[in-house]
């Protein structure tokens, strides 16, 4: 009896290797004649470099090669992957060579027999400044008087990305209530369990460059060594191991990764590095970092009338992969919400400083988006005294207008938003919180977010200057003992796909689950793919699991009746086989597999049980929920106590309800982690603190998930994608909840972090304007 196995909730199969310290990352990858990397890395934020003395350390003990950026002169700057057609670009070179332009900047390069010696041989290089004048924060970056970073990009202004309606001012003036909110999103430092590693060779047995990686797009990062080092992809094998999370850091491509493949192949020898943490800091990009205006209009009942916004998005020193579209396409598309907002400008700047870049992350413009959008509606909603609860409900879109595509550009393909935020109101109403310590308030406070998944489709990603695909594959092959084997383009970085791919195609083809084994993460075994980011991999990769699968399955019953010698209309399916209307005769699945990969009988299919599929999607499936957080505040010492984070989201079709409940738990600790604690704004001098709080697992509150399945249309599946929902949603929900606490003593406006000392400040200065 085959289990059902969709919507089941199954124990990764990841889970128990990994605990026992079994899993393989790049670090655990030693060949023989290992030689390692390290980085110099620049004091300065903005400098010529005036000499780079190398001398010294070259003649190190152990010290193979040291090279800088004119020994690199060949290899050019390593160009964002998405930049508006407008943009003016300014990519990453992979050592500085004639200035450096943030702190932590690569310069040179010492490779040696071991690490140790590398690290005491970088001591030695001796590197000449001038230091410029430098500039860290966007808004003073377009200052006249700011200093240029690019020659090319005068007022470091890279170009400005417009959408909406042109009538928002001339409805502004007429509405009822009109307020204007000051936004910002902080910079955040990535800051995965496994810091970025990368270990090149030349394969000694067949001569090609193999490159082992901790990296979410195994096949775009062969495509980029191919493009920027002139390696034809046939000759490059990039194997991406277990991988200690990613969150959108790990997709990028780095200076790092270029040196150290440009050197394997130069040295012929193998070379690893692994970024240390410290270093990480400077040389992994960061996120989010914008600065926000936003005017609103509404009528008497709060019904939102027109909408203003000017982003203002600190790119850093480079354009980064995905550094020009993150900030304007996934931040000016969503900025409405799931808000039936008639009229709306939206404008963002972009603009780059003497900061490490800045690239997808954590959401990648979503989190930005839906922090705009449910920051000003709970303020208008407070302004106006009114509930924001109610205001809310009454500006949500209804399910009869959906799909919908907003005044910005944004799609939203289907779903029942009143719905999940009545089910959220109600587990909030009938739970039953601890008692508020006396002397503290409390509040609670709300997000309704939505994001879009899956990237695709591409003929959009062209218009947009996307340049990675849309689709994603999957090979399916099924064997002549029936195991199955699922080779995926998707690549897990902690999502689980080993689990879930199996219960696709377990489902789809009604063979056990146990049978089924899933391979992703190395471009010889699955030649192409895209890669997983944006939630995409259960309604892109997934589907396309999906998809071969049940081209498998009708061709196994095919098979199935040329062995029953009946027609397909007589053909029923049963549990491990086939039968045959009306007769007490049958045939299992196993010996189906197996005449498949002999032949004697199935001419007419063909031979063996193997199928491809790029699933390609039309459309991106637009995900959503609400979200509510009740929090104690004591305001004495500014500190804020977790009670309750409910979490109602409709990701669709639910594959795996355990592992969508880990997706959202870890979400949340992320968004709750930039709500409460992390900052990655540096000192004047560019340099980042040196402590950059995370939260642990003992700041988590508790949290009660639930799903609304409501399938989309966008994919077979009826999968909508969840990966990104708590990161999205959780600072906006938490900040609103404290919000609540603190509007009756008279504070206004708050801004992340949540630290005690900006909580009191903020209690302080409302005191003080009373």
């Amino acid at each position: 009896m085959i289990r059902p196995v969709i919507g089941m909730s199954m124990v990764r199969r990841e889970d128990d290797r990994q605990l026992a310290g079994l899993g393989r990352f790049v670090e655990d990858v030693t060949h023989p004649g290992q030689l390692y990397a390290i980085f110099v890395r620049s004091t300065q934020a903005h400098a010529e470099l005036i000499a780079v003395d190398t001398s010294s350390a070259a003649s190190a003990p152990g010290v193979v090669q040291v090279l800088t950026g004119k020994d690199l002169s060949e290899i050019g700057a390593l160009k964002p992957q998405w930049a508006l057609a407008t943009a003016l670009t300014a990519g990453r070179p992979v050592l500085a060579r004639e200035k450096v332009r943030h702190v932590g900047e690569p310069v040179a390069v010492v490779i040696a027999e071991s690490e140790a010696q590398a690290i005491d041989a970088v001591a030695q290089v001796v590197v000449s400044y001038k230091a410029l004048p430098s500039v860290l924060d966007q808004d003073e970056a377009m200052l006249a008087t700011a200093p240029q970073i690019h020659d090319h990009i005068q007022s470091n202004h890279s170009g400005s990305f417009t959408r909406g309606t042109d009538d928002v001012d001339e409805i502004l003036a007429k509405a009822h209530f009109v307020h204007t909110i000051e936004l910002v999103n902080q910079r955040l430092v990535p800051s995965p369990l496994e810091g970025r590693a990368i270990n090149a060779r030349i394969d000694p047995l067949d001569g090609r460059l193999e490159i082992y990686v901790g990296h979410q797009l195994p096949h775009l990062f062969r495509r980029s060594v191919s493009e920027v080092l002139g390696v034809e992809e046939n000759q490059i094998r990039v194997i991406s191991p277990d991988v200690g999370g990613g969150f959108g850091a790990k997709m990028h491509f780095y200076p790092e990764d270029m040196v150290v493949a440009y050197a394997a192949i130069t040295l012929k020898r193998p070379v690893k590095w692994s970024e240390r943490r410290l270093e990480g800091r400077y040389a992994t990009s960061h996120g989010r970092d914008h600065k926000t205006t936003i005017t609103v209009g509404a009528d008497v009942d709060g019904r939102i009338q027109a909408l203003k916004l000017h982003s203002r998005a600190n790119l850093g020193a480079y354009m980064s992969s995905m550094g020009g579209g993150v900030p304007t396409i996934n931040v000016a598309l969503f900025v409405l919400g799931t808000y039936n907002i008639p009229a709306a400008w939206v404008k963002i700047d972009c603009i780059y400083t003497n900061t490490t870049p800045t690239d997808a992350y954590r959401g990648a413009g979503r989190p930005e988006a839906s922090y705009m959008i449910e920051r000003t509606i709970d303020l208008l909603a407070r302004e106006m005294g009114l509930d924001p609860f109610e205001v809310r409900a009454r500006n949500l879109i209804e399910p009869k207008a959906l799909p919908m595509r907003q005044v910005t550009g944004a799609n939203l393909d289907s779903g029942d938003y009143q719905r999940v935020l009545s089910r959220a109101q109600q587990i909030l109403k009938e739970s039953d919180p601890v008692e508020c310590p006396k002397g503290w308030l409390r509040g609670e406070g709300i997000s309704f977010y939505t994001e879009t998944c899956g990237v695709g489709p591409g003929e959009l990603q062209s218009l947009v200057g996307f340049d990675r695909g849309g689709y994603e594959s999957a090979r399916v092959v099924i064997g002549s003992d029936a195991s199955v084997t699922v080779l995926s383009g998707a690549h897990s970085h902690g999502q689980g796909h080993k689990t879930v791919f199996a219960q696709i195609a377990a489902d789809a083809l009604g063979i056990e689950f146990e049978k089924i084994n899933v391979i992703q993460g190395d471009t010889d075994r699955v030649p192409q793919g895209v890669g997983t980011f944006n939630s995409r991999s259960i309604p892109v990769g997934g589907t396309a699991v999906r998809e071969a699968c049940d081209r498998l399955r009708e061709k196994m019953r095919l098979i199935a009746c040329s062995i029953l010698r009946i027609s397909v209309d007589a053909l029923i399916e049963q549990d491990g086989g086939f039968g045959v209307v009306g007769e007490d005769r049958s045939i299992s699945i196993s010996e189906v597999c197996r005449e498949a990969w002999i032949g004697h009988k199935s001419r007419q299919a063909g031979i063996g049980l193997e199928e491809t599929e790029f699933f390609h999607p039309r459309a991106m499936s637009a995900p959503y929920g609400a979200h509510i957080v009740r929090v104690d505040v004591d305001p004495r010492t500014g500190e804020i106590c977790l009670r309750d984070y409910i979490a109602v989201d409709d990701c669709g079709t639910v594959i795996n309800p355990l592992l969508a409940r880990g997706q959202v738990h870890g979400g949340v600790a992320q968004g709750l982690g930039q709500a409460l604690f992390e900052d990655g704004t540096s000192d004047e001098f560019g340099f980042l603190p040196e402590d950059l709080p995370l939260p642990r697992f003992d700041h988590m509150p508790r949290l009660n998930t639930e799903h609304v399945e409501i399938p989309t249309w966008t994919n077979p599946l009826g999968a909508k994608g969840l990966g990104e929902a708590g990161t999205i949603a959780a600072p906006s929900a938490l900040v609103n909840a404290v919000q609540d606490a603190l509007w009756p003593i008279g504070v206004r406006n708050l801004e992340m972090p949540l630290t005690p000392e900006r909580v009191l400040s903020a209690i302080d200065s409302a005191e003080v304007s009373k």
